[in-house]
């Protein structure tokens, strides 16, 4: 790389602090991190991904959220996965400028695809949203392990094969990021050859040592079946429209936060595709156009083969940053074949930027902060020592969308987390733990979660003087709630 090169890598490596540092001057909370805060405690057994095949996963989650016990000490580990991120972007540099240059693509590309990384909603996921700290180490070394494959074919297998297993054991979807040192390789070419077919083998053969192993792993040291969510899919055609109308849909609306089923967003994709293919087949592309399409797309299901092979259909924006980096990477060098980029994509990045921090600050973290003050302070007011029993109210899907405004996006972005079903219990215990010191007598709490007003008086419980109401809605609505101890 030549002296320029370190300037830009020195750019984008300041820009996720200019982006997340909100996240480091905050208080807050966001869904399984309190769960997380409240149960992982040291020797005390307790797993949450060893079953789905994340156990390195789960060894991150013990040991970082066993040495903290507070809410605001979750910056900890909000800092670590900033540092994290920021460590990682001149491997990303480096991996899309080698191949850049290997394929004859335009110079331009590592620095936008990098930029494009650090403003997306995975990447910002993994920094604000502690419980997907382990997000960016699967993301890179799956691009790494790609890295090897692609530069040095069967040679490089033994790295390769190390490093995406590394991969697979904290996301699986993470390791889809592999294939992108070998899509930039098929666009640059449009065509594929026998020699290409190696990074593709040594992906499958990856995902099948890996599968052995956690298999193994599970039956001999755990001795634990697969959850459920493990399942394979039995119906082809059913994953192929999730593939076409579900994930492509999300990886071309960009860093953009806009609620999954949007019909606008359907629409304006299809435009977006017929677009790219039309610029594509205008770039002459025409002789074996067809083909060039079909490895296209079969490239896109391969990327996202960990959510194509079960059963589930959950396209949530951490799921897909191999998709979504790949997307941005044809979208940026079909506009580029065309003659339109580099202004372009300079005014892109500029809008990349002030959307990274308008989801960060107005659609992520407004809420959650919001959220955790109003429990904290409903809590430290009326619980009383002779409380014993709590009965919470929880919000519903569309509060958070109603009070600020604002868009949603699976549980990523846009949700008070009292919507979620496990959170009331394990934030009311947390913060009573916090309020009064006592991790036992929070612990003894009965705590029961209430979908709704209406059925919590529907179901008329009995109170007391030791039943506290915690009617979330009412208290997220006003910021405060007067005591309804009865």
């Amino acid at each position: 790389m030549e002296r320029k090169d370190y300037y830009k890598v020195g750019v984008l490596m300041l820009l996720p602090i200019l982006i997340f540092f909100p996240v480091l001057k905050s208080t807050y909370f966001y869904t399984d991190e309190v769960l997380q805060l409240w149960l992982f405690r040291k020797n005390n057994g307790y797993s949450m991904d060893i079953s789905q095949g994340r156990i390195l996963t789960d060894m991150l989650y013990r040991l970082m959220f066993s040495n903290i016990d507070s809410i605001e000490q979750l910056t900890r580990l909000r800092l670590f996965a900033l540092i994290t991120g920021i460590v990682s972007l001149p491997v990303w540099y480096m991996v899309f400028f080698r191949v850049s240059k290997n394929e004859g693509l335009p110079g331009q590309l590592p620095f936008f695809a990098v930029l494009f990384l650090v403003c997306s909603l995975p990447f910002g996921i993994s920094v604000q949203w502690a419980s997907c700290m382990e997000l960016l180490f699967a993301y890179t070394f799956g691009l790494v392990s790609g890295y090897f494959a692609y530069r040095f074919g069967k040679r490089g297998w033994l790295p390769a094969l190390v490093l995406g297993v590394i991969s697979l054991f904290f996301y699986q979807n993470g390791f889809g990021c592999f294939l992108l040192p070998w899509f930039l390789q098929l666009v640059a070419r449009q065509k594929a050859d026998r020699k290409m077919l190696v990074p593709v083998v040594l992906y499958i053969v990856i995902y099948i040592v890996y599968f052995l192993i956690f298999v193994s792993v599970m039956k001999t040291v755990y001795h634990e079946g697969i959850t459920h969510r493990a399942s394979l899919a039995t119906n082809p055609f059913a994953k192929g429209y999730f593939l076409l109308m579900k994930a492509l849909p999300t990886a071309f609306h960009f860093n953009l936060v806009i609620q999954e089923n949007s019909i606008p967003l359907r629409v304006y994709y299809l435009l977006a595709l017929a677009g790219m293919l039309w610029l594509n087949y205008r770039s002459g592309i025409n002789r074996n156009f067809l083909l060039y399409v079909l490895l296209l797309f079969g490239a896109f299901a391969l990327i996202y083969l960990p959510s194509m092979i079960i059963k589930e259909n959950y396209a949530s924006s951490r799921t897909l940053l191999g998709l979504d980096m790949a997307v941005f990477a044809w979208v940026f060098l079909t506009f580029m074949r065309n003659g339109k980029a580099v202004g372009l994509f300079e005014g892109a990045g500029f809008i990349l930027v002030l959307v990274a921090v308008y989801n960060l600050r107005s659609v992520f973290l407004q809420p959650a902060v919001d959220e955790y003050n109003s429990l904290k302070r409903y809590i430290d007011q009326n619980y009383r020592p002779e409380t014993s029993s709590v009965d919470y109210i929880r919000s519903s899907e569309e509060l958070a969308r109603i009070k600020y405004g604002c868009a949603s996006s699976w549980d990523e972005y846009g949700f008070f987390s009292s919507y979620f079903t496990w959170v009331p219990d394990a934030v009311t215990r947390q913060l009573v733990f916090e309020r009064t010191g006592n991790r036992t007598a929070a612990g003894k709490l009965i705590i029961r979660p209430w979908v709704s007003v209406e059925a919590y008086k529907a179901a008329a419980p009995q109170g007391g003087p030791g039943n506290l109401l915690i009617d979330a809605p009412a208290i997220l609505m006003a910021g405060t709630a007067p005591a309804p101890t009865k």
